[in-house]
């Protein structure tokens, strides 16, 4: 039975972030300690936990720490990975100084997740000795637009400043509030973008890139019930152990969700898209 990928990245769901291959080639943060070592489990159950000082993956595939690592959207991104690497699974124990930690509580949570990004770079280089570039290529996606009826999305409205706060100032930005678990989403100050990304991870989207053309800039928020094809990852904490809910029949496809719930719908397409090359990559010796 198939469990959940379950993640608690720094305090948030872990989202993908449109950071330009250039920056690969800066310095990057890194873990002050790793571990990494073969999983023996005899299944496919994977748990991701994050926190500020640490990172547990277990019984990973290499793809799904790429995944983490670097701003791509899909497996369909990932190029000339060895066979050896589509199969085998690991165990990670990542911890950060202390130093690190103290300088990323101080930072908005999307540079928090940038910081973790790098590290999990710096983690693939150091122990499985991943070398790569990055390319382009045409191909099959999906696109995010707005159906024929238009959007039924509920802008989001930021909370007034506090008592003693210019009331003419600009609001703070609380940050994206998201969950998804078995068909079940909740997001609240959502983007469009953050939604298309999220969308490319559903199995409904068959390993295409989902990008979005919605052109509405705003922040959202919304709720959205559909019945999975097959449960797809949920980043939603720590993994509970338990197994796979059921999924409700009763509840519509995610594509009839998205079109009667949100008023969007997706269509396939092609488009250039960004690839990560692996150029040479190893098995990671043992600590």
């Amino acid at each position: 039975m198939h469990r959940l990928l379950t993640v608690a990245a720094l305090g948030g769901a872990l989202v993908t972030y449109a950071q330009s291959p250039s920056q690969a080639a800066q310095p990057k943060h890194s873990f002050e300690v790793v571990s990494v070592k073969p999983s023996a489990a005899a299944n496919d159950s994977t748990s991701v936990n994050t926190t500020p000082y640490r990172v547990r993956c277990e019984n990973v595939l290499l793809r799904q720490i790429l995944m983490m690592a670097f701003p791509i959207r899909s497996e369909s991104q990932i190029e000339n990975m060895p066979d050896w690497a589509k199969s085998e699974r690991f165990n990670i124990d990542a911890k950060v100084d202390e130093e690190t930690a103290a300088a990323t509580k101080g930072l908005p949570r999307e540079d928090r997740q940038r910081w973790q990004q790098e590290m999990m770079q710096s983690l693939l280089e150091d122990r499985f000795h991943l070398k790569f570039h990055w390319g382009k290529k045409e191909l099959p996606v999906y696109v995010l637009t707005v159906a024929k009826n238009g959007s039924k999305l509920k802008a989001t409205v930021l909370p007034p400043p506090p008592p003693g706060v210019d009331p003419n100032a600009k609001p703070r930005d609380p940050g994206t509030s998201f969950s998804t678990n078995n068909g079940h989403m909740v997001v609240t100050n959502g983007s469009m973008e953050m939604f298309a990304n999220q969308l490319s991870h559903m199995t409904e989207m068959d390993s295409r890139v989902v990008l979005d053309r919605t052109n509405l800039p705003r922040r959202f928020d919304w709720t959205l019930d559909w019945s999975p094809e097959r449960q797809q990852n949920s980043f939603r904490g720590a993994d509970s152990g338990n197994p796979t809910p059921a999924v409700d029949t009763s509840k519509p496809s995610l594509f009839t969700a998205l079109q009667e719930q949100l008023g969007l719908k997706v269509e396939q397409d092609k488009a250039p898209v960004d690839l990560l090359v692996i150029d040479h990559l190893e098995r990671p010796t043992e600590n």
